[in-house]
């Protein structure tokens, strides 16, 4: 399967991206390689890109106050992205996230690519726009 194939097909957030707005983004996208334990994205940092999940889990950690460390929230497998909120709001990341399991492939894609097709495709903003809404929700947890 090729990397535009994956996003338009096992990555339900970017599902109903055309194929040529698909394949921008699959041209655009690093490939990150994770070993169990290893730091995809500290805490506070500057986010690059939208990271997705392509082989492998991650774990999610967040502080639930500065006094306790830092729990996993959540676990994302493949399909599955991160990042997003941080993109779209200017901001830095609100979690840390490392990874679960040996072999961890991540597909970066940077922000000028990731908020390009934001701009051109309105009905995807919303979708962006929802995701970041239900993530804030105290139920969701931190992602």
């Amino acid at each position: 399967m090729t990397v535009t194939e994956f996003l338009k097909t096992a990555v339900p957030f970017l599902s109903g991206l055309g194929e040529e707005q698909a394949h921008e983004l699959a041209v655009a996208a690093q490939q990150l390689s994770f070993t169990k334990g290893q730091t995809v994205l500290f805490k506070g940092v500057t986010v690059d890109g939208l990271h997705i999940v392509a082989t492998g889990k991650v774990g999610v950690y967040a502080k639930p106050d500065k006094s306790r460390p830092a729990v996993r929230v959540a676990e994302l497998g493949p399909g599955e992205v991160f990042g997003e909120t941080s993109i779209m709001e200017m901001g830095t990341a609100g979690a840390a996230v490392k990874a679960a399991e040996d072999g961890t492939l991540i597909f970066v894609i940077p922000q000028d690519a990731f908020r390009g097709i934001l701009e051109r495709a309105p009905e995807f903003r919303a979708r962006t726009e929802a995701l970041i809404a239900a993530r804030k929700k105290p139920s969701a947890g931190a992602r």
